[in-house]
């Protein structure tokens, strides 16, 4: 078998095969970032392959020494960023609006219903939680949120960060303290399983849609933004992929529109007793 090094010279002088020996390995991984950063299918899949081709272009000046899948993450994670400069940011309220929209529409509620009902279908409130973190971060400047996922969630080093993104040590700390800041502010106002006066309870709605014997396991004990990340470190994407899908396809067109109210109206997922406690928050 060919070391890294060896398929990295083949490839510099024009062999596609070993290319695709040396990053498709990598390409789940390579997904799974830019996913981070980005969420919705289509687009994910356009920025991995816009990022390979860059990488197949670059590869003569990868340096020997340093590791293959940071640099090809780097890339990823860049070309992610040149997409969300690109797009309209989101309202941190984005899932609120949905939820509300999705109470006043047939189509839009009967797509979740029919996903909920589908035979591969199983509720996993962690696959949710990832899904949201995404979702809320599309309303922080891409600068921030990139340099949130590399060090939080795919757990790169403070070095291998900066370099990735081709920033001064310290400009790198003050994006994450500011990014982190940030979540944690949009979590608090947001979130039911962070704040009692969060007024998105879709992770409960979801799990009540869903038939009795696909509901998942108890919540996690989440009572920081530390405990967030936590949970979508350790989370892979599985059964709830159908329909994060749509839910992603959906809210870009509702954000791309500024459709939809941020209150909370639907009342998804909240308790009779929570009822008049959430509706005058």
């Amino acid at each position: 078998m060919k070391s890294d090094r060896d398929l990295i010279k083949l490839a510099v002088s024009g062999d596609h095969r070993a290319f695709e020996q040396l990053t498709g390995p990598l390409r789940p991984k390579v997904r799974a970032v830019v996913k981070r950063l980005v969420g919705h299918p289509e687009d994910t899949e356009d920025i991995v392959q816009d990022a390979m081709l860059k990488a197949w272009n670059g590869l003569a000046g990868f340096r020997q020494g340093s590791r293959f899948s940071t640099w090809l993450i780097a890339i990823a994670t860049r070309a992610a960023i040149d997409f969300l400069r690109r797009q309209k940011r989101w309202r941190g309220e984005a899932q609120v609006a949905y939820a509300n929209l999705c109470a006043e529409s047939e189509e839009l509620s009967g797509e979740v219903v029919s996903q909920c009902a589908s035979p591969d279908f199983s509720y996993e409130v962690r696959e949710h939680i990832s899904y949201c973190f995404s979702c809320v971060g599309r309303s922080l400047p891409p600068d921030e949120i990139a340099v949130l996922v590399l060090r939080d969630i795919v757990d790169m080093s403070a070095r291998e960060t900066s370099n990735a993104l081709g920033l001064s040590d310290s400009v790198m700390r003050h994006r994450l303290a500011t990014a982190r800041a940030s979540m944690q502010e949009q979590y608090e106002g947001l979130c039911a399983l962070v704040s009692k006066t969060g007024i998105c309870h879709q992770c409960k709605g979801l799990q009540m849609v869903a038939p009795e014997d696909k509901k998942g396991g108890p919540f996690p004990d989440i009572q920081s933004f530390a405990d967030r990340c936590a949970v979508i470190r350790t989370c892979e994407s599985t059964s709830m992929d159908a329909l994060h899908d749509v839910f992603w396809r959906r809210t870009k067109e509702i954000e791309e529109q500024g459709l939809g109210s941020t209150k909370a109206e639907s009342l998804c997922g909240v308790d009779d007793e929570e009822t008049e406690t959430t509706a005058s928050s």
